[in-house]
């Protein structure tokens, strides 16, 4: 947890329904990176500034510990509040008052959390790589200590970034001043400190309590000697199950009593050295982070996530009623149903949850999720006595469904095994019930349910046609309530460089849907031929930003039904370019000049103009082809190339499970030059029945420019002579 003043994040009070309703009316908003999902009620830039600094910190922090950091099955949602007032109703509370945090990681089987303020108080970035930080502990370093996980984020979010060059282990001046002055902590007594202590919940004891943790993890990283491999040898021995005391003497070759006077004497330097680690982040990847996809979201959602967070921190009077607000403003949101029917499990509420799981499940959802419902089910073949000894029909052959999705999920989840193994045993499909139930039994080898359900199997097997009349009935309660687990990977073990999800890799693997399925849920996707074919002219305004270079810009763009257009681009207040078809030539005008257009760029200029395209591609295109599937970041995109008469081939990244496009490669003329450009479409929303992007974002030379959609006017009067050569 990161602190302004540090307290504890496991208390938690009941939390106002109100207030998540005042949330939902603040325009929450969202931003999907590679590995990220990140939603807020931050200024929309800002919240994308977020985005791409963690993932720049991720791909700097994978190259330094040697390892993808956030790899697992177990997606991560990130909250950003856009100041502490937004923020306080979902803070921890401790001693019944909400706590001075700026930030916390809540971490779980099904998903992830961080929150965080953006409020100009704190330091928002410090903040969000903290709370990273506490993630990849999370999913590394089984069990670590209270004082080794905060001292590890406290030293990792001090990183500066130079070049390509990364400078950690920087002295905190504000915890040394405090470790100088009080008389610092035995080292036992800092390795007790738990959750729940009064040295990290209580104002007047938990600097002394971070400063030390800080400074110890610093000492053993860099100390006197070069220790990184060190340090790493003694996390491995902590995610081995060691206690701190014992993990440390054994890998640093000395007593514990002898560490701590040498930690009194390291907090008292004039200096503490700072290590400069070359080639480590990479400004490249941080550049192809720039353009992430972007949406507005709605009520329902909003809801949801806020609702989930509660429900994670174990407020769950407010988080159902949060839930079922999400529902009633979109009763076809799935996920809010999986959730609240995944609370009612776990509140026994067994009824209720049938209902809502029922629903959820109809489409795919989280492992858990598949095996809630299948154990839901189980629990009406429970009898009096407690005992199962038979399942419907129906029932076994959903049971049966929703554990293979959970399996296939999760294929370490042995519960879901032994249940299955439990209903095909009941189902005389016997063979494949000693299949699963040995599968649950060399995953969880000193389960004794899983081997009592072995040797039933087998002795009904072996057994005569008379004694195969009558099964051994199966406890209820040996079949294991919906409990959560967690991945764990070791800090320091090898692994290759951090994956960038791009669309260079395409798979062209398995089945396939033609190219005409696609772009048909395409056109459907954005409103559909009649809502495109109702409209005959746009008018489009908008702010342009270009990183790194201007800020505030305007454009304006102009079309005409069947194939006018203008665009009008405006950097600066002195500079504006002007691009124009009027249905036979091109041409642009800047501030050095006007001239007509030719070749390659006459063809995109045309294409461009092409008011009904947009569901007609087959007339600029000459051949389409579907060549595969890929992912860009968490998406994955359907794959197509489109072939013109002439020229270089575009190719069309579109989503597989919206269908709206994410990107196009194409090729522009700038500066005289061919050059390739990625264009990203996100924010798509509704304008006038159609779907159309809000934001879209120019990568191209080592330049991104962002067009931000503020005004879209359809079918309104544009006179004809704009489109025409100055």
């Amino acid at each position: 947890m990161k602190l302004k003043t540090p307290i504890t994040l496991v208390v938690a009070v009941l939390f106002t329904f109100s207030t998540i309703t005042a949330q939902t009316r603040d325009g929450w908003r969202s931003v999907r990176t590679n590995h990220l999902f990140v939603i807020g009620n931050a200024d929309p830039e800002n919240l994308r500034r977020v985005a791409v600094w963690l993932e720049y910190f991720h791909a700097a922090f994978a190259r330094l510990v040697s390892r993808n950091v956030i790899d697992s099955s177990v997606p991560t949602t990130v909250i950003v509040f856009r100041d502490d007032a937004s923020f306080t109703p979902f803070k921890p509370v401790y001693n019944g008052r909400p706590t001075s945090i700026s930030g916390f990681f809540l971490p779980g089987d099904d998903v992830n959390y961080i929150a965080l303020s953006l409020d100009p108080r704190g330091d928002p970035y410090g903040t969000a790589f903290h709370e990273y930080v506490h993630l990849h502990v999370k999913d590394n370093i089984p069990n670590a200590p209270v004082w080794l996980n905060e001292g590890l984020a406290e030293l990792y979010e001090a990183l500066q970034f130079s070049g390509s060059d990364v400078i950690i282990g920087m002295p905190d001046h504000n915890y040394l001043y405090t470790l100088r002055q009080a008389e610092m902590l035995p080292l036992k007594t800092l390795f007790a400190v738990g959750l729940d202590s009064p040295h990290y919940n209580e104002r007047d004891k938990a600097g002394l309590f971070y400063g030390e943790s800080w400074a110890l993890v610093h000492y053993l990283m860099f100390g006197d000697r070069a220790r990184q491999d060190q340090f790493k040898r003694f996390l491995q021995r902590i995610g081995s199950g060691d206690d701190a005391a014992k993990a440390i003497e054994a890998t640093y070759g000395t007593t514990l009593d002898v560490i701590e006077q040498e930690l009194q004497s390291y907090v008292r330097r004039a200096n503490l050295t700072a290590q400069r680690i070359t080639g480590v982040a990479n400004p490249e990847a941080y550049r192809s982070y720039t353009a992430t996809q972007r949406s507005a979201l709605t009520d329902s959602e909003a809801y949801y996530y806020l609702s989930d967070l509660l429900l994670h921190m174990g407020r769950h009077a407010a988080a159902e009623k949060g839930l079922k607000e999400a529902i009633a403003q979109d009763p076809g949101f799935l996920p809010a149903y999986a959730a609240l029917g995944s609370m009612y499990v776990e509140q026994r509420r067994y009824a209720e949850a049938k209902k809502y799981l029922q629903k959820a499940t109809t489409s795919p959802q989280t492992y858990l999720v598949h095996y809630y419902y299948a154990y839901v089910l189980s629990r009406e073949g429970v009898s009096a006595n407690g005992e199962v000894s038979q399942y419907s029909r129906e029932n076994a052959a959903v049971m049966r469904e929703q554990l293979l999705q959970s399996i296939k999920l999760a294929p370490n989840y042995a519960p879901a095994y032994y249940l299955l193994g439990v209903v095909n045993y009941f189902s005389d499909r016997i063979d494949e019930a000693l299949e699963m139930a040995q599968k649950a039994q060399q995953l969880s080898p000193g389960n004794k349910n899983y081997a009592e359900l072995v040797d039933d199997i087998k002795q009904y097997r072996a057994g005569s046609t008379t004694a195969r009349e009558r099964r051994e009935p199966i406890k209820g309660d040996a079949i294991a309530e919906p409990t959560r687990t967690t991945s764990s990977r070791m800090l320091g073990g090898g692994s290759g460089p951090v994956a960038i999800n791009d669309g260079r890799t395409v798979d062209n693997s398995g089945a396939l849907p033609t190219v005409d399925d696609v772009l048909n849920k395409y056109v459907q996707a954005i409103g559909g031929a009649a809502a495109v074919n109702a409209v005959n002219s746009r008018v489009v305004k908008g702010t342009l930003d270009i990183v790194g270079v201007s800020r505030g810009g305007k454009f304006e763009s102009y079309s005409v039904a069947p194939n006018k257009s203008l665009s009008i681009i405006q950097p600066a207040p002195t500079e504006t370019i002007k691009t124009g078809y009027n249905g036979s030539i091109g041409w642009m005008q800047t501030p050095t000049g006007v001239r007509l257009l030719k070749g390659a760029e006459l063809v995109a200029t045309r294409n461009d103009a092409d008011f009904y395209g947009i569901i007609n591609p087959k007339n600029n295109y000459a051949k389409l082809t579907l060549v595969g599937k890929s992912k860009i970041g968490y998406r994955e995109v359907y794959v197509i190339d489109l072939q013109p008469l002439s020229g270089a081939v575009d190719r069309l990244f579109i989503d597989a499970e919206s269908y709206l496009p994410v990107r196009m490669n194409t090729v522009r003329t700038h500066k005289g030059a061919s050059v390739p450009v990625e264009i990203y479409y996100d924010d798509w929303r509704e304008a006038d029945g159609l779907k159309l992007p809000h934001v879209l974002t120019h990568s191209f030379q080592k330049q991104t420019m962002t067009l931000t959609v503020k005004e879209i006017k359809t079918n309104v009067p544009v006179d004809a002579k704009i489109f025409e050569k100055p």
